[in-house]
């Protein structure tokens, strides 16, 4: 008697098309994908640096205007409640733009920055990376886009945008 192969086990052929067809495929689905990854981070800092540069900018022109109309750099305080030096100022677009800020943190004017001049200092409640992402983002769009040069400083603790009156 003869005796009959059991196995039932598929035969592996060889593939009737080209390899490269599920190749580029495969590739152009992670390319998409990591590139759909990257822009989502994109667009979060994107979106984080829309809230923060009103801050900024809104500072900036309460501080100006004190020092234009004073002649001298008002006292270091913490622009969400800056107190009654600035007293007949109009804080209300201040106010608002502070409150719209998405990266929680503090903001202060310094009339003497470690640096040496008088600038607005934001101090983020948990520094990282993200938050320097954040902020170099405003720095571009601020000053020079340069963390390290220029009006605005962004360091790993905090970001300064200094100020001049001429």
């Amino acid at each position: 008697m003869a005796e009959e192969n059991p196995s039932q086990a598929p035969l592996l052929r060889a593939p009737t098309g080209p390899l490269w067809g599920p190749a580029v495929r495969f590739g152009l689905i992670g390319l998409t994908l990591g590139l759909l990854i990257a822009a989502v981070f994109v667009v979060i800092d994107q979106l984080k640096a829309n809230s923060v540069s009103p801050g900024f900018v809104q500072a900036r022109i309460v501080v100006l205007q004190y020092q234009a109309e004073k002649g001298v750099w008002p006292k270091d305080c913490d622009l969400s409640a800056p107190g009654e030096q600035f007293a007949g100022f109009r804080l209300t677009a201040l106010s608002a733009a502070l409150a719209k800020c998405e990266v929680p943190g503090s903001w202060a004017f310094s009339a003497r920055s470690a640096a040496g001049f008088p600038a607005i200092v934001f101090t983020p409640s948990a520094p990282g990376r993200s938050f320097e992402r954040t902020l170099r983002v405003v720095d571009g769009w601020i000053d020079d886009g340069s963390a390290a040069t220029g009006e605005m400083r962004v360091g790993p603790a905090a970001a300064t945008l200094r100020l001049s009156a001429e």
